[in-house]
């Protein structure tokens, strides 16, 4: 390594730390002006103000949402589909002891069946619980609709709790019945 004594040498000599280090250019103090000034804020008239939407969300000028048309059809195409539904369903709610004797037949079940009071819950369970979850799907829905949200979750919600409501209330009415269900539990050989 050569040292700076060397004249013969056109390498500079090394700087030392921070010798080449920038000034930063003085600025003129000012002690009576403020370090910091907020930006004015400009009032709109309240007819001019816009509505909040989420960052990101599309609104059309007057601060509505945009409609949501695949949405609306396919709340209404399951909103017919569930009016269907719950129509097979209330008359399968009226033909429960048709229903039951077939089973009683079906599995070799000695005697007739009998309707007692577990026949009549369950037919009143399915038919109440289907006609006010279908109205409530559809007011709901309409609502929600109207208010451009999405809403195809909600028949199809009503219609899942419509099918457990179903389900459970003939398995309620096989459990109650202690001759099918002794059929059921110990299958004769």
């Amino acid at each position: 390594m050569s040292t700076p004594e060397n004249p013969n040498n056109h390498v500079p000599p090394v700087p030392r730390y921070g010798e080449y280090a920038p000034v930063p250019p003085l600025q003129p103090a000012n002690p009576a002006a403020p370090a910091y000034q907020p930006p004015p804020v400009i009032q709109q008239p309240a007819y001019q103000q816009q509505p909040y939407a989420a960052p990101g969300y599309y609104t059309q000028p007057g601060g509505e949402r945009p409609p949501r048309t695949a949405d609306m059809i396919v709340s209404i195409v399951l909103l017919v589909i569930g009016f269907f539904a719950m129509l097979i369903a209330i008359l399968n709610a009226f033909t429960v002891t048709m229903q039951m004797e077939a089973i009683y037949s079906d599995y070799g079940v000695e005697g007739d069946y009998e309707p007692g009071a577990a026949a009549a819950v369950a037919t009143a369970v399915i038919i109440i619980s289907h006609l006010v979850l279908y109205a409530l799907a559809v007011i709901f829905t309409i609502v929600l609709i109207r208010k451009r949200r999405i809403s195809f979750w909600l028949p199809l919600s009503a219609g899942v709790l419509a099918s457990i409501i179903f389900v459970g209330a003939f398995v309620a009415l096989i459990v109650a019945d202690p001759a099918l269900l002794d059929v059921l539990t110990n299958p004769p050989a």
